[in-house]
Formats: structure tokens, C-alpha cells, sequence
């Protein structure tokens, strides 16, 4: 299809237009985001969304600017390709590192990817970029609720913590003393790295829910340009079928009147006689 005379490549989508759709994306959801915090004053997200046709419309522009040739609707089906891909394989990757028996999904063969409902040639270098892109999408959504409300409770309960470590060392035995600094090296070793994973967490549920929210937004812009083609489709139709009803009427009125000229030129020759 060609819109404002720009003519779309079809075909596979090589490394260097997939790069440029992912860093069009990146910028698109920085600009977002700076958008609706400006709007909303920090205090919510009003008037903050355009339709998704405009977004995608925009991340063809920026991809066009950088020679990725795509329309709209190919960027936005090759995101939703990309996402779904990406995500396959963090879970893999994900559960595979809790599994000394599973390989990584990088050194795996084509067909054991395939074996394992996984994608069978994602690159590493648009694997990185797309992660780049969900850490900064759930940082992002942390941001409007941040403030001063969040990661504050536990820098709250470690100086009561080491205070009452301190006064208990006053009285206890050298060998007491480093039993007790190791233990509490390794219990402060462990509550940062529960948090660190808590925070992993939340930012991949973040970034899941709001790569859900967007893919159904896709959907919707997908039925609804579907709805437009179909009824540009009909109209021609009609116009086509009123054009072909307009020359069959005419070429009978044509057949008509040379029947009756030839039944007059008939008449009149006849009386002649």
C-alpha cells in the first residue's frame, strides 16, 4: 500500500531495519512518557494517551527518517513478532539458569529451539536492544508513582539494626566479634539480594502488562484500519458497478436507436419505390 507517495519494501525485515523499529520505539516511549508527566503535572495520566494509529504513525516516520522504508502496520506487526519472541526466550532463559541441565538459549541448536517452542533465530544484538527497551519502560513506570514512598523501608531499619549490633560487641569475645560479622555480611548479602530480585520482578510485570496493554491496543488499530479498507473496498465496488450499469445502458440506447434508424431508412427507401 502507498501513502503520501511513500512506497513501503516488503519482504523480510533485514538487521538494520529491526534495529532502527527498536530504537524508534525507544525514543517513542521516552517521549511518551516525558508527555504525559508534563500533562498530568506528576499527578496522573490524563490527557496523556493519543490513539495508537497516531503512535504507530509517528514510529513510521522516525523509522522512514532513518531508511527503514515500512508502513505503520508493518512496524507495529513486526513489534508485536519481536515482543512475543523476546519474551519466549527471557522465560527460557529465566528458568533455564535455575537448571545446570538446560543449556542457554544462545548455545542451543536451531532445532532444539524449534523442539522447545522456542524462536529459532533471534539475534543476540536485538535480543540486548529489546531488553534495553523493557528496563526502560519499567523504569519509566515507576516514575510517576516514585516520590519519596518507595525503597525507603529497608535504609529505615538498618541503622536500628547496627546499633544494637554495635552494643552487644562491646562485651563479646573476638571470636564472637567475627562469627557475628560474617553472619551479618551474609544476612546483608541476602536482604540485597531478595530485594534486587523483587525488583526484577516487579519491573518484568510492569513491563509484561504494559507490552499486554499495547498489543490489544494493536489489535484494535489493526480492526479498525480493516474496517476502513473494507468499506473503501465496497465503495469502489459500487462505483465500479454504477460505471459498468452506465455503458450497458448506454450501449443499448445505442442498439436502440440504430435499429430504429435502420427500421426508418428501411420505411423510406420502401415509399420511394
Amino acid at each position: 500500500m502507498e501513502e503520501s507517495g511513500r512506497v513501503y519494501r516488503k519482504g523480510n525485515w533485514s538487521l538494520h531495519e529491526t534495529m532502527i523499529l527498536i530504537e524508534a520505539k525507544k525514543v517513542d516511549y521516552s517521549r511518551r512518557t516525558q508527555r504525559t508527566l508534563k500533562e498530568s503535572g506528576g499527578g496522573g495520566g490524563a490527557g496523556s494517551s493519543r490513539p495508537q494509529e497516531m503512535r504507530w504513525k509517528w514510529v513510521e516516520d522516525c523509522c522512514w527518517k532513518q531508511g527503514c522504508h515500512r508502513s505503520q502496520n508493518q512496524c507495529n506487526d513486526r513489534w508485536d513478532n519481536l515482543m512475543r519472541d523476546y519474551k519466549k526466550v527471557r522465560s527460557y532463559e529465566a528458568s533455564s539458569s535455575h537448571d545446570p541441565a538446560s543449556p542457554s538459549y544462545w548455545k542451543l541448536e536451531r532445532h532444539e529451539r524449534k523442539e522447545r517452542n522456542l524462536p529459532a533465530n533471534l539475534l543476540p544484538e536485538i535480543y540486548e536492544a529489546l531488553s534495553e527497551v523493557v528496563q526502560m519502560r519499567a523504569a519509566m513506570a515507576e516514575k510517576p508513582q516514585g516520590g519519596g514512598g518507595g525503597g525507603g523501608g529497608t535504609p529505615l531499619v538498618a541503622p536500628s539494626i547496627d546499633s544494637e549490633d554495635s552494643e552487644r560487641s562491646i562485651s563479646a569475645s573476638p571470636e564472637t566479634k567475627r562469627k557475628r560479622g560474617r553472619t551479618g555480611e551474609e544476612s546483608s548479602s541476602h536482604r540485597h539480594l531478595g530485594v534486587g530480585s523483587a525488583i526484577s520482578k516487579c519491573a518484568s510485570i510492569i513491563a509484561d502488562a504494559l507490552q499486554e496493554g499495547e498489543e490489544k491496543e494493536g489489535m484494535r488499530h489493526k480492526d479498525l484500519l480493516g474496517i476502513e479498507q473494507r468499506k473503501a473496498k465496497l465503495e469502489e465496488t459500487k462505483s465500479q458497478v454504477a460505471a459498468q450499469s452506465m455503458d450497458g445502458l448506454a450501449t443499448a440506447v445505442n442498439k436502440l436507436a440504430t435499429s430504429i434508424l435502420g427500421l426508418v431508412t428501411a420505411r423510406v427507401q420502401k415509399l420511394q419505390k
